[in-house]
């Protein structure tokens, strides 16, 4: 089974200019840069937000901190991100193990395309792999 790493909350790169550019968002707009830098491993400065942000508003109509939190499912920095999230989300809803003589047997990118892609969107940024529920 595949776990998602548990991130800490630290704010990113305290500095000067990102307290000015934080201070002037507004409070729904502080949420979002909170839960982003609550659920996403690594911190951004300031245009890495502001990329991300209009990433999550146009391609998913990620509006709000609750928005993000009720929709990010799963992260990840591997070249295979859909396979591995395949066999993430299966093992997680069956709470079943792959049984060893099949491990190998299972294309992964298969079940993404017809079973999970969906119901999820994704997107990359950065090194990362980031999977979206549709109904959040």
């Amino acid at each position: 089974m595949i776990s998602m790493p548990n991130p800490t909350a630290v704010l990113p790169r305290a500095t000067e200019s990102f307290e000015a550019w934080y201070d002037a968002k507004s409070e729904d707009e502080q949420l979002l840069i909170d839960e982003i830098n609550d659920r996403i491993y690594e911190g951004f400065d300031e245009e890495q937000y502001e990329q991300f942000i209009e990433l999550l508003e146009s391609h998913i109509g990620i509006l709000t901190a609750d928005n993000l939190s009720d929709a990010l499912f799963y992260q990840t920095d591997k070249y295979n991100a859909e396979e591995e999230f395949a066999e993430y989300i299966y093992t997680e809803l069956t709470c079943k193990d792959i049984p060893d003589e099949i491990q190998g047997c299972i294309d992964w990118q298969l079940v993404w395309d017809t079973a999970y892609r969906f119901d999820f969107y994704s997107f990359k940024f950065g090194d990362y792999t980031y999977f979206f529920h549709h109904n959040f």
